[in-house]
């Protein structure tokens, strides 16, 4: 696999972990819904009962998938960051790590990835130097450990 391909799978399964979460916001936000009010009074039907165990069930089902999907993307990331810090030397490191494991916005709880000009900048760098020289040797040198890794992998499974 190509070093920036492997890496882009960072920033992908954040994002299905984000959007993963937001169905389940709105999931939850339905199972409140459920139930219907009438003159001040609240009254279930069976089929109004039927519905909020029918949004449990797929609460409970979304749940699941998303813990799981959860400690993949941790396993994954994990990984790809011993074999950034084992394959590369230092200024790729850096540039690796802000640009495709992004850091954690602790505003919006979310991970940012940074653009490679805010890259240049934090490495004082000219975007130039970072977006062609430095990421070129970067990948470079991870696709070096990734091949590594893989070939020990396959060996492995003999």
């Amino acid at each position: 696999m190509r070093a920036k391909d492997y890496l882009l799978q960072i920033e992908a399964m954040n994002a299905r972990i984000n959007a993963g979460l937001e169905e389940l916001a709105q999931l939850k936000a339905l199972a409140e819904k459920t139930t219907t009010t009438f003159g001040g009074e609240r009254v279930q039907s069976s089929s109004s009962q039927q519905r909020m165990a029918d949004c449990v069930v797929k609460i409970h089902m979304k749940k699941e998938e998303l813990e799981a999907e959860i400690d993949r993307f941790v396993d994954f990331k994990d990984e790809a960051r011993k074999l950034v810090f084992a394959s590369c030397d230092p200024d790729c490191v850096t540039l690796l790590t802000k640009r495709y494991f992004g850091e954690l916005n602790t505003k919006t709880e979310e991970i940012e990835y940074k653009t490679w000009e805010q890259i240049s900048v934090e490495m004082n760098r000219s975007y130039k130097n970072v977006c062609m020289e430095l990421h070129g040797r970067a990948l470079s040198q991870f696709q070096k450990g990734l091949d590594k890794s893989e070939k020990n992998k396959k060996g492995n499974r003999k």
